[in-house]
């Protein structure tokens, strides 16, 4: 009786600490003020849905037409701020030094490519004996045969 009740109580505990856990996954849900922010910087836009002779909204009473939206001014302004801030960052100058990085990074990277190839063409062809490589032997005698004497 008592160790179900152990088990019982362990699964309560486990349960509301994982419960309380979630508050913490999200911290910046209770935080309004961007929302607040939002909403103060936005248009007041008078509402057209019908009111009751209290003020409250009439359920199911959809309002008869849209709400004002934009004029064609403020859209061709808004238009004209877009394309003038394009123009501005199209005909402003690309970052040379970016573009130097990236050209050196292609000469470093070829210049390393070239030098495996270089370096693989001197490596001594593989023996008939082994699919791996050239024989320990064969590494040794060309080795010995490109030394030259200190003397």
């Amino acid at each position: 009786m008592s160790f179900t009740f152990g088990f019982r109580l362990l699964g309560i505990l486990a349960g509301s600490f994982a419960l309380t856990a979630c508050q913490s996954l999200f911290p910046d849900e209770d935080n309004t003020s961007i929302g607040a922010l939002r909403l103060s910087q936005a248009e007041a836009v008078q509402s057209r849905q019908r009111l009751d002779e209290d003020g409250y909204p009439l359920l199911g009473a959809y309002p008869g037409t849209a709400a004002p939206q934009l004029t064609d001014a403020a859209v061709d302004k808004a238009q004209g701020e877009f394309t003038s801030i394009a123009r501005t960052r199209a005909a402003a100058p690309r970052n040379a030094g970016y573009e130097a990085n990236i050209a050196a990074s292609m000469e470093a990277r070829r210049r390393l490519a070239e030098a495996g190839r270089a370096a693989s063409a001197t490596q001594p062809a593989a023996s008939g004996t082994a699919k791996r490589g050239p024989r320990p032997e064969d590494v040794l005698r060309q080795i010995e045969a490109t030394e030259q004497p200190t003397n």
